[in-house]
């Protein structure tokens, strides 16, 4: 006759099990290397603005923790996964880095109010990213809390111990990796 575990047992239980499902997620050895995401624009030496402050001018590359951290203040949390470019005379621009980004490097083209820089921005850039309106206060998208949630979580887990440092990567990765937003 089995015993059945005490009810103060069963929300360990149940996170066992949640545990075990993450981690038996497949394993792929180069999604565990953090990589850095290139950043280039035209005209060079814009203001780079990640959720952290400002990580420099371009050209330059950040690491993939800047743009997604394991922590930062809540009133920076519409900042998670996007990039930030200001230059004199151009339009802010707000981009949302996806996982092809980081592989092939982020080149912007920023609109300038200038004609210098307007006839710098005509052809350098290949895929130019289109900026949208910024604003501070824009709620993030369900898709994206609910993202930012689990790695709130995973995060969580990583730093109770219930997860190896190595487990806590490759289901970030898996997290990263999913459908974008």
């Amino acid at each position: 006759m089995r015993r059945s575990e005490p009810a103060c047992l069963r929300p360990f239980a149940a996170t066992a099990l949640l545990l075990a499902a993450l981690v038996a997620l497949p394993a792929e050895s180069a999604g565990l290397a953090l990589r850095s995401l290139r950043i280039e624009s035209t005209p060079p030496g814009a203001e780079v603005v990640l959720i952290g402050g400002t990580a420099g001018r371009t050209p330059l590359s950040v690491g993939e923790r800047d743009i997604y951290p394991n922590d930062y203040p809540d009133t920076r949390a519409h900042l998670y996964g996007t990039v930030t470019l200001r230059h004199d005379g151009c339009e802010t621009l707000v981009h949302r880095v996806t996982l092809d980004d980081i592989e092939r490097g982020l080149i912007v083209a920023l609109k300038c109010k200038d004609s210098a820089g307007a006839a710098a921005t005509a052809g350098r850039a290949a895929n130019p990213v289109p900026a949208r309106p910024v604003d501070a206060q824009s709620p993030a998208p369900d898709a994206a809390a609910r993202r930012l949630r689990q790695l709130q979580v995973l995060q969580e887990l990583l730093d109770d111990g219930l997860l190896s440092p190595a487990e806590e990567q490759r289901i970030r990765r898996r997290l990263l990796d999913g459908p974008s937003p």
